[in-house]
C-alpha cells in the first residue's frame, strides 16, 4: 500500500514540476488600440425532456485591466439568436477609468434575445493599451436548482 501511495505522489510531483516548467513562461501582453468583440450571452437554456427553459440573467462585464490608460466604450449592442439588432446599451462614447468596471445587465424576465444572443462591443483607445477583460455571466434558479456560466469575449477585429 506505502508503494502504491508513493508512486501517486512521485507522478503528481512530476505534474508539478512540469507544470511549473511548461507553463512557467509569461505570456507577452499584446497592447491594441482598440477592438470589436462578439460575446454569446443566453437569455434561457433548455432542460429537462420537455422542451422546457430556464430563464437567466445575464451581466455583461467590461473590465479595463490596463493600470495607466482609459478605455473608450464605444459600442454595446445586443441581438437575437437570428442575428437581428434588439437594442442599443450605449448612446454616446464612455469613458473606462484605468482598472475601472462597467456592466450591462439583462433581466431573467426578458427574453427577447432569445436562446442563443450576442453582444458586439466596439472600445478603442487614444493609445496602445492591455485590451480589457469582456465576458457575460448568466445565472438562474428555478426551485432549489440554479445554475451559472461564463462566456468570454471573441476578437472580431482589432485595431493595431
Amino acid at each position: 500500500m506505502r508503494r502504491y501511495h508513493t508512486k501517486i505522489w512521485a507522478r503528481g510531483v512530476t505534474l508539478l514540476l512540469l507544470g511549473g516548467l511548461l507553463g512557467g513562461a509569461r505570456a507577452e501582453v499584446s497592447h491594441v488600440h482598440g477592438q470589436t468583440l462578439y460575446v454569446p450571452v443566453y437569455s434561457e437554456i433548455p432542460y429537462g425532456d420537455r422542451d422546457r427553459t430556464l430563464e437567466l440573467a445575464a451581466t455583461l462585464s467590461i473590465r479595463n485591466m490596463d493600470r495607466k490608460v482609459a478605455v473608450i466604450i464605444q459600442q454595446v449592442d445586443y441581438y437575437d439568436a437570428q442575428g437581428k439588432h434588439m437594442r442599443s446599451y450605449v448612446q454616446e462614447p464612455r469613458l473606462l477609468p484605468p482598472l475601472a468596471t462597467v456592466e450591462f445587465i439583462i433581466k431573467a424576465s426578458d427574453r427577447i434575445g432569445g436562446i442563443s444572443a450576442s453582444f458586439l462591443v466596439v472600445w478603442e483607445s487614444r493609445m496602445p493599451c492591455v485590451p480589457p477583460v469582456v465576458e457575460a455571466v448568466m445565472i438562474g434558479t428555478a426551485s432549489t436548482q440554479g445554475i451559472s456560466f461564463v462566456s468570454q469575449g471573441r476578437v472580431v477585429e482589432e485595431k493595431r
